[in-house]
């Protein structure tokens, strides 16, 4: 069982996915702790020092997984060229789901090269302080707007599914893999109908809670890491 479970973990932390959603994990489990912390140490150099320690592993964590998401841009980009090369549907909603991706994914594209401009700033690369100044400023609001495009995005995809299950009922042919990808769907709404409101705190501070959001991230990472998991054990295949 033990052996299990850490061969399980060793699989998840071998891929670049595995690895951001251990990490976003890890850091949302540091703001809780930050939180709790603050709770029991009203005030005082001790307060400060762990405030000042657990902020600064938050910002390492943050920009290790700007540096894992490097290969994302190659991977959208791929997608991109195979949305475009689709031929038009006459179906409606197919139609707008895939004119919808093609949109959506070059935005993705654009927020991750803001996303690679911003890191080169922070570390010195580029010395452009327009540059940085616009990447810092934008990339909470660029991050909501992906929340919400995401969350759009999985439901066409879950609308256009439901069709493809019901043609398939009619051929007799179940199509399991439709069905477990629509329940990955379901998660991944729950996931980013959490992320979208944390996404925002970061955008309006004064919107929502610092507790609330730390809380709702949390529960958010589980959900993505709970499905990682599941990928690397067969539970997805």
């Amino acid at each position: 069982m033990i052996l299990g479970a850490v061969t399980k973990i060793y699989k998840v932390n071998s891929t670049v996915l595995g690895q951001d959603r251990m990490i976003r994990t890890y850091t949302f489990l540091l703001r809780v702790i930050k939180l709790h912390l603050l709770k029991k140490i009203k005030s005082g150099e001790c307060l400060r020092m762990w405030q000042n320690k657990l902020d600064l592993l938050c910002s390492h964590f943050s920009m290790t997984r700007r540096i894992l998401r490097w290969s994302r841009t190659a991977f959208y980009l791929q997608i991109l060229f195979n949305k475009l090369s689709q031929q038009k549907s006459n179906n409606v909603l197919k139609y707008n789901r895939n004119l919808f991706d093609i949109l959506f994914y070059t935005y993705l594209i654009i927020t991750d090269i803001s996303d690679l401009i911003y890191w080169m700033c922070q570390i010195g690369l580029c010395n452009n302080m327009n540059l940085h100044e616009f990447t810092k400023k934008y990339a909470s609001k660029f991050y909501f707007i992906e929340c919400i495009g995401w969350f759009i995005s999985l439901c066409f995809e879950y609308r256009v599914n439901q069709i493809d299950i019901a043609k398939a009922n009619l051929q007799n042919d179940p199509k399991n893999k439709i069905r477990i990808r629509q329940i990955q769907i379901l998660q991944n709404l729950v996931k980013y109908g959490l992320d979208i409101p944390v996404s925002y705190s970061y955008v309006n501070t004064q919107a929502i809670k610092q507790e609330t959001a730390v809380i709702l991230g949390t529960f958010s990472s589980f959900i993505s890491l709970y499905q990682t998991f599941q990928l690397h054990s067969g539970g997805y295949q």
